[in-house]
């Protein structure tokens, strides 16, 4: 009888040993996962430093490497740890200055500098307080969150596909490159977007990209299946004890953050993707600090872009509501810095009349009298030609900065 007791004893013993040191490696793991980041050789010739790379070989980059591509017809993909790219064509280099992504993604600061030829950047997470993606060319500065964008120093052009760029110059300007804000690097100037589309702009890089961009996409989607199961077992836990702990909140919101990167690219055609990351972004911001919730609200405004841009409304109402539950934060943007206000589409229009304090953030204080009463495109037509005239008078004195009364 004492054999077998202490046999069970022995047992439960080496058990705890086993669950103590399973939670060790695991822990070691986790902080010393391989968070290195790659270039790849897509096509012809191109050197890391003073080495030659190899097509479709994965080459390590670390902090002042310096990428070079030769001759014509050669591109390579800098393959960013967190799930970012960019992509250099023919005679075109970079010096990375800049490299450090946590294991966990809630710090991510890449920074380099492009010193000859073109540059397409995908840039798909998200970027919290303390993180940024930034690079610097001829002594201007570039800070991005999730944004596509180029730069062409061969014809003098910067062009955001997707979102906006912070553009600091060499004078310490600073300056907003919207979407489809074509801007001349040389002049530090606006180019007429006919003019850019008929004679500037570099339109095989950028079908090439495009391209390429739609499998970065597939390839993103493929990864997320595989973390699905646990990402919904996340997004159902009760948040609410956390919200009076300061350091479970904080450890909470790192976790909903980690699993939030990895869907930070999805859009709203896809439905039950994008919904899931509303969720999370809803998670986030109840956990988050001020200064993150800025930001958070920032990345929600452009949601809410793609989905009217995209006529996707499928998750219009979640993100209403996010954005309801948030009003004080809100208040700090103008919605007119998002979405084109010259198109109101007849599908949503029932929706968001009845959310007055965001028509009023969008229209301005001439929105005050239709309060409690039913509007109808061409009552918002007008209201908008109003708000118009009254925006291009101010315009005019000030800058080109919208102020919305």
């Amino acid at each position: 009888m004492l054999k077998i007791k202490n046999k069970f004893i022995i047992f439960i013993i080496m058990t705890i040993i086993w669950i103590v040191l399973t939670l060790f490696l695991s822990s070691y793991l986790e902080k010393n996962k391989n968070v290195y980041s790659y270039v790849v050789l897509i096509n012809w010739e191109a050197k890391l430093n003073e080495n030659s790379l190899f097509v479709k070989e994965k080459t390590k980059l670390t902090v002042w490497d310096m990428v070079q591509t030769i001759w014509n017809d050669s591109l390579v993909v800098l393959e960013w740890w967190e799930g970012s790219v960019t992509r250099l064509w023919w005679n075109s280099s970079i010096k990375i200055s800049e490299l450090h992504i946590s294991s966990d993604l809630s710090q991510i600061n890449i920074n380099f500098n492009l010193l000859s030829g073109k540059s397409w950047s995908n840039i798909v997470s998200f970027f919290g307080e303390n993180s940024y993606f930034k690079q610097y060319f001829r002594d201007s500065e570039a800070a991005v969150r999730w944004t596509v964008f180029n730069v062409d120093l061969e014809n003098d052009y910067l062009y955001v596909t997707n979102h906006k760029i912070d553009l600091t110059t060499s004078n310490w300007e600073k300056l907003i490159i919207n979407e489809q804000e074509p801007f001349d690097i040389k002049t530090f100037s606006f180019i007429k977007l006919e003019n850019f589309i008929k004679s500037i702009k570099d339109k095989s890089f950028e079908e090439i990209n495009k391209q390429f961009d739609k499998e970065l996409i597939l390839n993103l989607r493929y990864r997320l299946e595989k973390d699905l199961k646990s990402i919904n077992k996340l997004v159902n836990i009760d948040i609410k004890q956390a919200l009076t702990d300061d350091v479970k909140k904080t450890e909470l919101y790192n976790k909903f953050l980690y699993d939030y990167q990895k869907l930070n690219f999805v859009q709203s055609s896809d439905v039950d993707l994008f919904k899931l990351k509303l969720e999370i972004k809803d998670k986030l911001l109840q956990l988050s600090q001020w200064e993150n919730k800025d930001i958070l609200i920032n990345s929600t405004l452009f949601d809410f872009k793609e989905i009217i841009d995209s006529k996707n409304y499928e998750s219009l109402d979640k993100l209403l509501n996010i954005l309801s539950d948030n009003k004080e934060v809100l208040n700090k943007f103008n919605l007119n810095d998002y979405l084109n206000k010259s198109i109101i589409p007849v599908d949503i229009q029932n929706r968001i009349s009845d959310e007055f304090w965001l028509l009023k953030n969008f229209f301005g204080s001439s929105i005050n009298t239709l309060k409690n009463i039913n509007i109808d495109v061409e009552d918002l037509k007008n209201i908008q030609q109003k708000a118009d005239e009254k925006w291009k008078q101010i315009l005019d004195k000030i800058s080109n900065k919208l102020i919305n009364n």
